[in-house]
């Protein structure tokens, strides 16, 4: 008695420290802790600081300079000078080195930069196309997430199918035990029997092993210690029917992820062209002057100009730059082309799935019934000694694949139908009820 407490126990401290976890739980984790959405937030980051940077285009820039100086030159030395003497009579004198300190402040206003201005343009459409990616890749994260939680109630309704059929296994062997002691049976029953007994306690490890594998999977995706045990307390929902009418079609984020980054190559290739044009800038500047030995003078002034910087040739670099930026330009227009079709053939490929794994869905569930009547009746014909036991086992091993296939058309069907509104651009999870969003 002592001891069944202390298994009663141990089961009871084990649910205590388990971690109950929804389906809404886990995807608030994957949003903070998944790699794949802190890589393109680090791409978004990154794509908006360049963006900012671009800003110079129009901007001016301001900047504070200092100089401390000790000069010298020939003009300053061996200066003629009267002496004050008698009689006058003229002298020499070196004036050098002299020492001082220049300061000034000056500002720098683009007034036409052509390149800059599309290179600034370039930088918006990559971040837009930075943005609508972080969104696709959001929507497979949801999709995946989900995937990979209810992947886990799938193995762990196999682990229990495989003990429900070592459970059938061994009440069969102890018929097969009692017929064989009343001398109604070969002990080639009781020997099959036992046979069924030790493979359904190897598909019973198997299976404990799979579910495992399943956890591990899905704590990793969640930045969770695979070792912590979790209770998944969202149900294996029901799968909705097909549509009878197809959805209506929205453009995908990763197709409009492409097209900016089109459009991006597009202004990069102006961006290039652009550099043939001059650069006209405003310069104003403010200096002042403080002089010490051996002249004790201060002096400032002022200055505004206007600026033309025009490179008539760079040494064939521009050209490269133009024939490397239309090629960007070639490969983002075939980018998008190649995810177009994608789409589509994706999207014409999802409503056959969904329609596929709901029928094989509605077939399990006829299927499942029947091999449970079909095991009750062998069981009965067993007991009367009308049957065998290599059609109970039979039997058996029908029940325990149609229990399999129950639960994995039951995945199936639930998987094909977020898929199908992932290629369409909704949400994977609209499909589902909406408690558990």
């Amino acid at each position: 008695m002592k001891a069944v407490w202390m298994i009663v126990s141990f089961f009871l401290i084990s649910s205590a420290q388990a971690k109950e976890l929804t389906l809404e739980q886990a995807l608030d984790l994957a949003e903070k802790n998944a790699t794949e959405l802190q890589i393109l937030d680090a791409e978004h980051t990154l794509a908006t600081a360049s963006f900012q940077r671009s800003a110079q285009a129009f901007l001016p820039k301001i900047s504070l300079d200092a100089t401390l100086l000790r000069a010298d030159s020939s003009l300053i030395n061996d200066i003629p000078v009267p002496l004050s003497i008698l009689p006058p009579r003229l002298g020499y004198r070196d004036f050098g080195p002299v020492d001082g300190m220049i300061r000034g402040i000056q500002v720098i206003q683009p007034v036409f930069n052509a390149d800059a201005l599309k290179a600034r343009e370039q930088a918006n459409k990559a971040v837009q196309a930075r943005r609508l990616a972080y969104q696709w890749g959001e929507q497979l994260m949801r999709f995946q997430v989900a995937g990979s939680y209810y992947a886990v109630a799938v193995r762990q309704a196999d682990e229990r199918a495989t003990r429900m059929a070592l459970e059938a296994a061994q009440q069969a062997q102890d018929m097969a035990d009692g017929a064989y002691q009343e001398g109604l049976v070969a002990k080639l029953d009781v020997v099959r029997a036992q046979a069924e007994v030790a493979a359904g306690t190897a598909r019973v490890k198997t299976a404990e092993a799979e579910v495992r594998k399943a956890r591990i999977n899905f704590a990793v995706l969640l930045d969770l210690p695979p070792e912590e045990h979790f209770i998944l307390t969202s149900d294996l929902p029901v799968p909705v029917p097909p549509l009878t009418e197809q959805m209506p079609s929205k453009k995908r984020s990763d197709l409009k992820a492409r097209e900016a980054e089109q459009e991006a190559a597009a202004a990069g290739l102006d961006k290039a062209k652009a550099r043939r044009l001059p650069r006209i800038n405003l310069l104003a500047r403010q200096q002042w002057f403080d002089g010490d030995e051996p002249f004790d003078m201060y002096a400032d002034g002022w200055l505004v100009a206007l600026n033309l910087q025009w490179s008539l040739f760079d040494g064939l670099a521009r050209k490269g730059e133009i024939a490397e930026a239309r090629a960007r330009k070639t490969l983002a227009r075939i980018g998008v082309e190649h995810t177009r079709r994608t789409v589509k053939k994706e999207q014409e490929l999802a409503i056959s799935e969904w329609r596929a794994a709901w029928s094989a869905w509605q077939a399990s569930v006829d299927a499942l019934e029947a091999a449970q009547d079909a095991l009750k009746l062998a069981h009965r014909r067993y007991e009367e000694g009308l049957g065998n036991m290599t059609d109970l086992l039979a039997t058996q091993a029908s029940l325990f694949q149609r229990r399999l296939e129950y639960t994995r058309y039951h995945y199936k069907a639930l998987l094909a139908s977020m898929n199908y509104c992932l290629r369409y651009g909704k949400d994977p999870l609209t499909v589902l009820p909406e408690e558990i969003r």
